[in-house]
């Protein structure tokens, strides 16, 4: 670990920043008992085993929420997740664009039916250049190569398929 990692635990120390069990509780969310709870990762529990020996109380927040165990077919672990779930929502309450002022007044009529049908980037193309579209963007994404022919769906993660020989 590097002494930038140090200084960023010693800091959370210094402030009081909950440890990782107890934000847990402050989340409403079940505390670790063991390491096992939290990783998989065997030499990750060997050296949090060193460093906090058996006390998962005294697990740090930052160095938890790096060894945690990320939710399946997800990014971010749980607590993460928990945590981004709080901070989108109460990010759209608190934008009067996504609740007093959602209506057609604001927005009117055409651009409400526009907020509410659009899903991708490629909605977007296809409503304001739909040659652009047409001619060139096969792919169901705007992030896809445009003149490839589509994909057919398939059910395999793309890191659990055997590449064609």
């Amino acid at each position: 670990m590097c002494s930038s990692s140090f200084d960023i635990v010693y800091r959370d120390r210094e402030r009081n920043v909950a440890r990782y069990n107890e934000f847990r509780r402050s989340m409403f969310m079940i505390p670790i008992k063991k390491w096992e709870d939290l990783t998989d990762d065997k030499e990750a529990i060997e050296a949090l085993e060193d460093v906090y020996g058996g006390n998962v109380e005294e697990l740090d927040l930052l160095v938890g929420l790096m060894a945690e165990k990320k939710i399946k077919g997800f990014a971010i672990s749980e607590t993460a997740f928990n945590v981004f779930l709080l901070m989108a929502t109460r990010r759209l309450e608190a934008d009067r664009f996504f609740t007093s002022d959602f209506n057609e007044m604001t927005y009117t009529k055409k651009g409400l039916e526009w907020v509410n049908t659009t899903e991708s980037l490629k909605d977007v193309f296809d409503r304001h250049y739909p040659e652009m579209t047409d001619r060139w963007m096969n792919s169901e994404s705007a992030f896809s190569v445009w003149d490839s022919p589509p994909v057919a769906k398939n059910p395999i993660p793309l890191y659990l398929r055997v590449p064609p020989s």
